[in-house]
């Protein structure tokens, strides 16, 4: 399998065709960019936004494989819909999910043999967002490529690489320093037990358990975790003083840690 993926990158590496939102180098690859954009939007739009799984089996070969860099290899078509089903379009799911593709980044690079296309690159990136009791939230943004080939005069998806998934960097605003310094001290929370909370030179930093971390203001009393879809709000009492913080993930409360 490795020496597939160094195929794979020495084609990419070789072409000096790349088809995207700009001008096309012929009326072939103009048709050949929009038929995958459209497969895309099949993948993506209906059977991962919408979960009208049924159309992945007609999208993807039966010799799929995905390969992700936080989640690791499916190798089958079979365990790849039937983890999409109890996955993301589980009907339990109080979270759901959904899948933009960053406009113009959007590439098509064709593969041929003999001078006839057979198969072609598709990458871009994208963003996620998840929705939980109807509040919607920034989730990662990542890096694709998949590898599309003709079968029977049909294109189907034969590899997928999702890599480089991160959360957005935010530009964290300045803050006072004597906000900052109201904040710092010992919290207690009901599950987390101690928490303390300490200065950092950019923002705050957060112990608690196992977790410390630096977080970063996003206004003069919310603070985030850039790795994290994690929100930090410090509140104040009727006579200004600081009493409390609320953990929220993805725009849920989590947690409530109260100053001691």
């Amino acid at each position: 399998m490795l020496q597939f993926q160094y195929f794979i990158i020495s084609i990419l590496m070789a072409l000096t065709i790349t088809i995207q939102d700009q001008p096309y180098h012929n009326k072939q690859d103009q048709a050949l960019f929009h038929v995958l954009k459209e497969k895309d939007s099949l993948l993506f739009e209906r059977a991962f936004n919408h979960c009208e799984t049924s159309l992945l089996n007609e999208l993807i070969a039966d010799d799929f494989e995905f390969y992700h860099d936080q989640s690791g290899v499916t190798n089958s078509k079979a365990n790849f819909i039937e983890g999409m089903k109890k996955g993301i379009c589980n009907p339990s799911n109080t979270t759901t999910s959904r899948r933009e593709l960053i406009s113009g980044t959007l590439k098509v690079f064709p593969l041929k043999s003999k001078g006839e296309v057979y198969g072609a690159i598709q990458e871009g990136t994208h963003r996620f967002f998840e929705r939980t009791n109807g509040v919607e939230v920034p989730g990662s943004i990542a890096k694709f490529s998949h590898l599309w080939v003709l079968q029977d005069s049909s294109w189907v998806l034969k590899r997928v690489f999702s890599y480089d998934h991160h959360m957005e960097t935010k530009n964290p605003m300045s803050v006072a320093d004597h906000l900052l310094d109201s904040y710092i001290g010992k919290y207690e929370a009901k599950d987390s037990g101690l928490v303390i909370i300490s200065r950092t030179d950019h923002g705050l930093h957060i112990n608690a358990g196992g977790m410390s971390a630096d977080i970063l203001a996003e206004s003069d009393t919310i603070f985030y975790h850039q790795e994290s879809p994690l929100s930090f709000e410090f509140v104040t009492n009727a006579d200004g003083q600081v009493e409390k913080f609320i953990v929220r993930e993805r725009g849920k409360i989590v947690e409530e840690a109260f100053k001691i």
